[in-house]
């Protein structure tokens, strides 16, 4: 195997990157072509749909929704109904730590199963509230958008 071959960035220059405006134009373009010589271009594309458009649009329907439930028929302050917001978006902040420790630490020499039992158990005991009367408006709010996240 010749030495070019091994290594294919090494002995090579890449241009200086442009300054200014048009280099902060063209840079992610430059990123994304670079990365799709690497992993191939229908696995970019399938990456961009999925976590791009797919969880975008989505969150970002299920928002709108939820403010005006929150404003309008609940008549809640915009500082209230941030905070609930923010309860909701507990699981999706939690997701990327959840998936680094069910990768890195067996539970009783098994990596996954033992998680999803666990993660069972926790949207059980949640879907269990949905059925415990609330005497409280808000916290009905809170509840069932819980639910609703844990359940994607």
């Amino acid at each position: 195997m010749d030495q070019d071959e091994k290594f294919p960035l090494q002995g090579k220059q890449e241009k200086s990157p442009k300054r200014g405006v048009l280099g902060l134009i063209v840079s992610p373009f430059k990123w994304v072509k670079k990365l799709s010589d690497e992993l191939h271009w229908s696995f970019v594309l399938g990456v961009v749909i999925v976590y791009g458009i797919n969880q975008g649009l989505c969150l970002g329907l299920s928002k709108i929704s939820t403010q005006y439930y929150m404003k309008d028929e609940q008549k809640l302050q915009p500082s209230e109904a941030q905070v609930y917001h923010g309860m909701i978006m507990i699981p999706w902040i939690v997701k990327p730590l959840w998936g680094l420790l069910t990768d890195t630490v067996p539970i009783a020499g098994r990596r996954r199963r033992p998680y999803f039992i666990l993660a069972g158990n926790i949207m059980t005991t949640y879907e269990s509230l949905a059925f415990v009367p609330c005497y409280v408006n808000n916290w009905s709010i809170f509840k069932e958008d819980m639910i609703f996240s844990l359940a994607h």
